[in-house]
């Protein structure tokens, strides 16, 4: 999987494996939904959407894949300091009753608690992207990419760590395999802040609360350009700067599969 290290320019600044027995997943906040990502190109009209959303199962572009171990882990920031969140999302399943939305459930980890989560994933929009800002073939050539972007609504499912709901925008940037399945793009799309999968949005004590949090976070990496400073150092081999432990940032990648269920040894 290839990565992303994002830098915005705001300062901005989350399992189970059977739907049968969850309740239904929340709906986003009343007065806080936010605008949809706006991507450039042409909107696919709603037929060709959805022709292109059953074949393509958007939905495994952000469902973890058990050989990928930590390498598909969703990294961002949480509130304004930069302190790190990282997000499994352990089940993905297409709702056959609203096309483009998908159930969700997974495990978020932050300040050192991991919670589990449950809620919806909804794709509204498709768009082709401009040749200029289309992702490259080996040969390079440009290929045909897409950018889907939509909402989502997570809600904590345990009272342990941060708890509380996460909603907000989704945007991915896309091409289709020869057997039409869809693979994350590199681009130079500003939705998607150049490429890859991107959720941005806020935490929320409750549904009700007015006080929200900004949280952001995506595939390889998302941090904030006014928050974290000389995010990266080193040249041939960058590592996180040491300042930034103290919120939470060590090694990106750490061999610690810590959404697993452990197993607790029995007499």
């Amino acid at each position: 999987m290839r990565y992303f290290l994002l830098l915005t320019a705001p300062a901005l600044l989350l399992g189970a494996t059977q739907f049968n027995s969850l309740p239904p997943a929340p709906a986003p906040a009343k007065g806080t939904t936010p605008a949809a990502l706006a991507a450039p190109g042409a909107v696919l009209p709603n037929a060709a959407r959805a022709t292109l959303l059953a074949r393509a199962q958007l939905g495994k572009l952000w469902q973890h894949q058990p050989q990928s171990g930590t390498e598909d882990v969703l990294n961002g920031c949480y509130g304004y300091d930069g302190r790190r969140i990282e997000f499994v999302f352990t089940t993905v399943q297409a709702d056959a009753k609203s096309p483009g939305r998908y159930l969700v459930a997974g495990k978020f980890r932050c300040y050192g608690d991991v919670t589990p989560f449950r809620g919806s994933v909804e794709v509204q929009q498709v768009q082709r992207l401009p040749t200029e800002q289309a992702a490259y073939a080996e040969a390079d050539e440009r290929l045909p990419t897409y950018c889907a972007t939509g909402s989502f609504a997570l809600q904590a499912t345990s009272h342990r760590g941060l708890g509380g709901r996460f909603d907000g925008r989704l945007a991915l940037d896309f091409t289709l395999s020869p057997s039409q399945r869809a693979v994350l793009a590199s681009t130079s799309n500003p939705a998607t802040r150049n490429g890859g999968l991107l959720f941005e949005g806020q935490w929320r004590e409750d549904a009700t609360a007015e006080t929200a949090v900004p949280v952001l976070w995506k595939q390889g990496t998302a941090v904030t350009r006014q928050v974290l400073s000389r995010f990266e150092m080193g040249e041939r081999s960058s590592y996180v700067n040491p300042k930034y432990a103290r919120v939470g940032w060590k090694d990106l990648w750490e061999n610690d599969e810590w959404w697993v269920e452990k197993s607790v040894a029995r007499r």
